[in-house]
């Protein structure tokens, strides 16, 4: 077992119970490990129908997929993470890890989302750059992956202030599954079909999410 899967492993043994703690407004911001409540399954459902077009796959949505998918894909997954995100003790968002590369020692930030109704100006970017520097301090890791679509600005506007670089944009085009669609990178060049959207995919070195971090104070709790 690698040190990213027993840490993972070590994290969702303890259980839904305090994380991270980080300052926020001179209020603490804390993350929890992802639970199956019928609270938490209601706004994850929510949260992706709001923005799902932002995701590469897309498919018919309800409750109970959600709550299988916490247990299933997250919680029984050795790959995956996910925390829940509570501000003045509301649950505002979510923030996770996937995708572990032995050969680069690295893995992608995953599932950042954030309640539309939360307006607290500059939280998740705070929130992102303590989660990513305790994906390289607490998992070890090298370097850290992702992608969005490029037309997510918003989303890339946050990143961009984490440190994170474009090394590449990728054409992409749609496709129907048998639950759903995906959006898969376009391969065929003499295909005429006009290409829809694209990828951005980003990379974030230790180095760089140092010299963006700014004087943000947080604790890890175990």
């Amino acid at each position: 077992m690698t040190y990213y899967h027993k840490k993972l492993k070590e994290i969702k043994d303890r259980g839904c119970v305090d994380f991270m703690k980080i300052k926020h407004n001179g209020r603490d911001v804390i993350l929890k490990l992802v639970d199956e409540s019928d609270e938490t399954v209601n706004l994850l459902y929510n949260w992706r129908k709001k923005y799902r077009d932002m995701f590469a796959t897309d498919f018919q949505m309800n409750e109970e997929k959600t709550r299988k998918w916490i247990k299933k894909d997250i919680l029984e997954n050795p790959e995956r993470i996910l925390f829940i995100i509570y501000f003045n003790n509301k649950k505002i968002g979510n923030i996770g890890t996937a995708v572990y590369d032995k050969t680069t020692n690295s893995a992608r930030l995953d599932n950042m989302m954030k309640d539309p109704s939360c307006n607290y100006p500059g939280i998740m970017t705070v929130v992102e750059k303590v989660y990513l520097r305790w994906m390289f301090e607490g998992l070890k890791l090298s370097k850290i992956t992702g992608f969005l679509f490029s037309d997510n600005k918003k989303m890339m506007n946050i990143h961009k202030k984490c440190g994170w670089i474009t090394i590449d944009v990728v054409p992409v085009e749609q496709k129907k599954m048998e639950d759903g669609t995906k959006w898969e990178e376009k391969k065929s060049k003499s295909n005429d079909k006009p290409v829809e959207r694209y990828f951005n995919i980003i990379e974030l070195t230790k180095e760089s999410l140092m010299e963006n971090f700014g004087a943000i104070k947080f604790k890890i709790l175990m």
